[in-house]
């Protein structure tokens, strides 16, 4: 019988987030001959798309998109079962420390990532990639994205990326307060007003801002609908956003240096290209 291993992230997780989990899994599934499945939440933390509207597949990998609340009843067989049905399947289910079974079901419960790195770690550390596996835009996305870098001349900008987030716990600067989006501007704008950039953020705010610094700036187009503290912002569970933000992490990608707060999708395969204050390789 072929050894397979299924793994879920939470509902609310985002697409950095799942990528962790599946990057975990793959190493795994890869060295201890497993077949790896993600059980693909369409629900909020990505605004409710099916995996192939947002990305490309996966070499190695299958998705299963599942509804959300599909996926809320898993989780909660997950946290009371030492095994379980998982659409038919019999599946034991894993909890680090224990025995590694021929049919697995790791699901990251918290943030921590604890069920997958748990397995992660059962690779020898130079059999593990150095950096997690890199989410493509789908076909159709990215056609549209390779569209705008070549429109906006994107590989000869300054990519600037500035993330704000809604949740004061998350740890990730910067928040929805107009003291942090204030000094994100200021920081940023150092940066000489004639240098060409490509602007990617959830902050109408910080977008007008940075729009009336720079002479040339280009950004695609969005909604801001979400009202809260420090102005609008994109709404999150808008499916529309969230196809707009992969094309704005491949168009990203394509810039010469990135000025990043906050994170973005992929941002550990760009490391060479940040650049930090005082920002003197901008120009």
């Amino acid at each position: 019988m072929a050894r397979t291993l299924y793994a879920a992230a939470p509902s609310w997780s985002g697409l950095k987030h799942r990528f962790v989990t599946l990057s975990h899994i793959r190493t795994f599934a890869n060295y201890w001959g497993y077949e790896p499945i993600f059980l693909w939440g369409m629900s909020e933390g990505v605004a409710g798309c099916p995996f192939e509207d947002l990305l490309a597949p996966i070499p190695g990998m299958r998705i299963i998109n599942v509804p959300e609340l599909e996926l809320v009843r898993i989780e909660q067989s997950y946290r009371r079962s030492r095994s379980m049905c998982l659409r038919g399947q019999a599946v034991s289910v894993y909890r680090p420390g224990r025995p590694v079974r021929d049919r697995m079901f790791a699901f990251d419960l918290w943030g921590d990532f604890a069920q997958t790195t748990a397995l992660e770690q059962l690779v020898p550390p130079h059999f593990r990639p150095t950096l997690p596996a890199r989410a493509l835009a789908s076909p159709a996305l990215a056609h549209q994205a390779l569209s705008s870098i070549r429109r906006h001349h994107i590989v000869r900008r300054l990519g600037i990326r500035v993330r704000v987030t809604e949740n004061p716990a998350d740890g990730r600067r910067l928040c929805r307060h107009q003291r942090e989006l204030d000094r994100a501007v200021k920081s940023i704008i150092c940066i000489p007003w004639h240098v060409p950039v490509f602007m990617v953020t959830d902050s109408e705010y910080i977008q007008q801002m940075l729009a009336s610094h720079f002479r040339d700036a280009v950004f695609l187009p969005k909604q801001f609908t979400e009202k809260a503290a420090g102005g609008y912002y994109v709404d999150r569970r808008d499916p529309a956003a969230m196809r707009t933000f992969v094309m704005e992490v491949e168009c990203l990608a394509a810039c010469r240096k990135i000025v990043n707060l906050g994170g973005f999708l992929n941002e550990e395969s760009f490391w060479p290209k940040m650049i930090y204050p005082p920002y003197d390789q901008a120009v």
